[in-house]
């Protein structure tokens, strides 16, 4: 899990090799007697047992899909993240295991990190396969997957940064995750992850509940919106412009131009609107969205696509209304257990992520992608697996 931590923003390949690896040994592990510790989990753990009922639902479509066997199989694969977070929190139940993958998440992303500075400057080794330009520096996968990655890593690095010890740590954490708050906002086009920083931006500062975390904040966002009217064609700007331009132009019930994602998106949304409506309480079945689809659209105009970038309407056009309560519920049980681990910085970096999953999931299908895919199964089974903090009782005798 580890090494799977460190392979997820790296590469795909390597991940899905690691998974096999984890997978095989886990077998391994658990045969005797079989599978008593994940039942176990689920058990004691609200977090792992939401996870499970989301993954049955995948099974429970089988029954009624109208989905062809590799998109069935496709869709079965997505569930089984959930499964996976179940699956990982067995050896993730004492805190220096789940740090442990975190900071090895947190190191591979700080690889990324120089190597899109390198990008930025045309400096980067020509061993080293990148895909980005210096104009928009991601470096192994997407703008958008490296975007959400980063967006998380400058969050994770703040609250370290504040709960750090000593003066030089403090000033390490702080310099990581500055350095990572600029990648995001005015290196990279992914705009999830610009909507992503700024949501664990508001959630960072107010969180501390004092004056400081208030002026802390004001001085934060002056510097930012002086960078943002000093440097104008910055992407944060630029692909803010672009969407509203997009939205605008977008038309209900007319096609979208294929070169405008946000109108595609709501194209999409409103389509996949049109499909829970036909079958709103059990859905159309496990990976059964692109056939779904396909037909609604059959004779017009419309942009095809096997989803609707948006995670809750995925859930609604295959489980229906069942569907999109349990994926809720999911993220309700984990914001509401992230509550009571007992450390604040436990409780932030777990908020922490929930907000950065739940908010790619309004806006993209992030839990369809392999690497943002694994990424929210790990995370989520490395910050939800820590035993929730037992309150002592105080027994007061008389006189």
């Amino acid at each position: 899990m580890i090494l799977l931590a460190f392979t997820i923003p790296v590469s795909t390949a390597a991940s899905y090799v690691v998974l096999g690896i984890f997978l095989f040994f886990w077998i391994l592990d658990n045969l005797k007697p079989p599978l008593k510790e994940l039942l176990n989990i689920i058990k004691s753990n609200p977090v792992a047992m939401a996870a499970g009922a989301f993954f049955l639902i995948h099974l429970a479509g089988l029954f009624y899909t109208r989905a062809n066997l590799e998109k069935v199989l496709e869709s079965i694969q997505n569930g089984g993240k959930f499964l996976f977070i179940a699956m990982a929190m067995i050896y993730l139940k004492e805190e220096k295991n789940a740090r442990t993958v975190l900071i090895s998440f947190i190191g591979a992303m700080g690889g990324v990190l120089i190597l899109s500075y390198l990008i930025r400057i045309s400096m980067v080794p020509g061993f080293i396969p990148v895909k980005g330009n210096p104009g928009d520096c991601f470096v192994f996968h997407d703008h958008i997957k490296h975007n959400i990655f980063m967006a998380f890593t400058v969050f994770v690095t703040a609250v370290w940064a504040r709960s750090a010890k000593t003066l030089r740590a403090r000033l390490l954490w702080s310099g990581f995750s500055c350095l990572a708050f600029i990648n995001v906002l005015f290196m990279i086009d992914g705009r999830t992850g610009h909507l992503i920083i700024l949501i664990l931006l508001f959630y960072y500062f107010f969180s501390w509940n004092s004056r400081k975390s208030i002026v802390a904040a004001a001085i934060i966002f002056l510097c930012m919106g002086i960078s943002l009217w000093a440097y104008p064609s910055n992407p944060f700007l630029t692909r803010t412009r672009i969407a509203i331009e997009e939205i605008k132009n977008w038309n209900y019930g007319v096609p979208a131009s294929q070169h405008a994602s946000s109108g595609l998106r709501l194209e999409f949304d409103t389509n996949a609107l049109k499909l829970i409506k036909k079958s709103p309480f059990i859905g159309t079945g496990t990976g059964s969205f692109q056939a779904s689809y396909r037909g609604l659209i059959q004779g017009t105009k419309f942009n095809n696509s096997d989803n609707p970038h948006n995670e809750f309407l995925m859930a609604g056009v295959q489980f229906g209304l069942a569907g999109v309560l349990m994926l809720l519920y999911f993220f309700i049980t984990q914001w509401r257990y992230a509550a009571s681990l007992g450390k604040k910085e436990r409780i932030m970096l777990s908020h922490g992520f929930s907000l950065t999953i739940i908010t790619a999931c309004m806006v993209a299908s992030p839990l369809q992608d392999a690497a943002e895919g694994w990424f929210f199964g790990l995370m989520s089974a490395a910050l939800s697996a820590y035993p929730v903090t037992q309150k002592q009782t105080l027994t007061l005798k008389p006189g």
